[in-house]
């Protein structure tokens, strides 16, 4: 008993699903998305077959209307479901069985689908379907600010507890799990929409961070900094995106700036000056000619 929205950016081809209910864990079930693919949420007396079902049939060249209609006719309960799904390219397809809980609804638009069951009023999914328009951005925080929007319209008629999203890049992977580029979730929490937007936040930094290494392999130290700067810009003193913001500034001549972070960095937890020192002797994170993570310390 949930409300939900997918989605496709069409200026990015991302394709996300989020949702929010008074039920727990809904991550665990309701949210599947596949890069490339589409996006699915699968809710109301919730099947989670429905997810993998139709993304190997979108998968499969299956238009989103076909494959939903080939999952649902093989469900025997289907008359207690709710799902909507969105393709690769933007169509999308939703169904709501005659025995969901009232208020139930849907609304549709150019690529995304909202949908809930057992509102507390009607006009939820408007709200979503709304917000989702007027938000301008990445398509992270625009499916947030549609699910923020729906809990303006009063929501889930039980409450809240947990919320999740999952965006996965346009473009096909050879291997279904590869493509994420967001995949968070609530479990249980008062106000798990805050949580979420949180954490969507703290996923873009820690994307950030993995560009930062990424580019310090590649050799592109400027690029690493100004990626690890961009993070801990987000979530400012995080030490995992410290020590990647180290390495960038050590990389580029930076060694007192690099010396004040790992100071900083030890002072917090003693155990990282183990960790720096692990990394640096397997070459893992360079430091100039001559530099020791003593020095580094000192």
């Amino acid at each position: 008993m949930t409300y939900s929205i997918v989605a496709r950016d069409a200026a990015t081809g991302e394709l996300g699903v989020a949702a929010q209910s008074c039920y727990f864990a809904l991550g665990a079930v309701l949210p599947w998305a596949r890069a490339g693919v589409g996006a699915v949420a699968t809710q109301s007396m919730v099947d989670p077959a429905y997810g993998p079902r139709c993304l190997d049939l979108l998968a499969a060249g299956v238009d989103p209307a076909g494959a939903l209609e080939q999952v649902r006719q093989a469900d025997r309960g289907r008359d207690v479901r709710q799902v909507g799904l969105v393709g690769a390219e933007g169509a999308v397809a939703s169904f709501t069985g005659s025995s969901c809980i009232d208020v139930v609804g849907h609304a549709e638009g150019d690529g995304y689908s909202a949908q809930a069951n057992m509102m507390a009023g009607p006009g939820v999914c408007e709200a979503m379907a709304a917000a989702f328009e007027a938000t301008s951005g990445a398509l992270a925080p625009r499916l947030v600010a549609a699910l923020v929007a729906a809990e303006s319209r009063g929501g889930d008629a039980r409450g809240q507890m947990s919320a999740a999203l999952i965006v996965v890049e346009g473009g096909r992977r050879p291997l279904p799990w590869e493509g994420v580029v967001v995949n968070v979730r609530v479990d249980h929490h008062p106000d798990p929409l805050t949580e979420l937007a949180r954490l969507v936040s703290v996923a873009q930094a820690y994307r950030l961070c993995d560009a930062a290494e990424e580019a310090i392999v590649r050799g592109d130290m400027e690029g690493a900094l100004a990626r690890s700067t961009a993070g801990l810009a987000l979530l400012p003193g995080e030490g995992n995106l410290l020590l990647s913001h180290i390495a960038a500034l050590a990389a580029t001549g930076r060694v007192a700036e690099a010396g004040a972070e790992a100071r900083h960095l030890v002072a917090e937890r003693p155990a990282w000056a183990g960790v720096l020192q692990s990394l640096v002797a397997r070459q893992l994170l360079p430091l100039p000619d001559g530099v020791t993570v003593d020095e580094l310390l000192a």
